[in-house]
């Protein structure tokens, strides 16, 4: 996956044609609308990539970070901050240990293959540096709209393990994307202190359904004592 997202890796061409200013326009005002983005929150903008939705909240004077494990990408984020004159603190580290010392009011993980993850490992990090009544807005794949693109599409390179719940491509080394049901999802937020308190099937905020595009779940950081079903 290094490769992937590295120099000449197909990351960036792939989705070349989601990466449009109308799209960014778009996603950037799901995102402050549905997390109440303040101009004093310190937001955190987790598996930035090449920066479009930090560079773009920064511009609109918000205060937001940005972190990614490839040099490649954040070598892109860093280069068009500068030439935008923003000042945004873009940070190399693995969602897997992130060692940060500040905490924040909104973390969003946008466009994500979350399954690549460790869901426990990476959402125990997330907590850990969420303040308490901070949200959290996790976003990826809805795992019933792939299953039946490949249903529909036989020949594709894609290949779904139900025993496994996991999606791979049918190529040497490729990685194995692990995909989590809802409830699943709400159970491990749980354990690391983050109640569900939104869900939705695209960035239009509709409700979530087996045609959905996407998986969006907001939770909200709380102590235990405060935990209410």
């Amino acid at each position: 996956m290094k490769k992937y997202y590295g120099l000449g890796g197909k990351y960036l061409e792939e989705h070349k044609s989601y990466f449009s200013k109308r799209q960014l326009q778009k996603d950037i005002h799901f995102l402050i609308d549905v997390l109440k983005l303040k101009k004093e929150d310190k937001i955190l903008d987790l598996a930035c990539g090449h920066g479009r939705h930090a560079i773009e909240l920064k511009k609109r004077n918000f205060n937001v970070d940005g972190l990614d494990l490839s040099d490649y990408l954040l070598s892109i984020s860093k280069k068009n901050a500068e030439q935008k004159k923003l000042q945004i603190k873009f940070y190399k580290q693995d969602i897997h240990n992130i060692n940060l010392k500040m905490k924040y009011d909104k973390i969003f993980l946008f466009f994500s293959e979350f399954g690549l993850f460790d869901a426990d490992k990476a959402l125990k990090n997330i907590s850990k540096i969420l303040k308490i009544g901070g949200l959290f807005l996790l976003d990826y794949d809805n795992i019933f709209r792939l299953i039946q693109y490949i249903k529909k599409h036989p020949e594709s390179s894609y290949k779904f393990d139900f025993s496994n719940m996991e999606l791979k491509k049918e190529e040497k080394n490729s990685p194995r994307i692990k995909y989590y049901t809802i409830p699943e999802l709400k159970e491990i937020l749980k354990v690391n202190k983050l109640k569900v308190i939104s869900i939705y099937g695209n960035y239009e905020k509709d409700d979530l359904d087996i045609n959905s595009k996407r998986n969006i779940i907001i939770s909200k950081k709380i102590k235990n004592i405060e935990w209410e079903e």
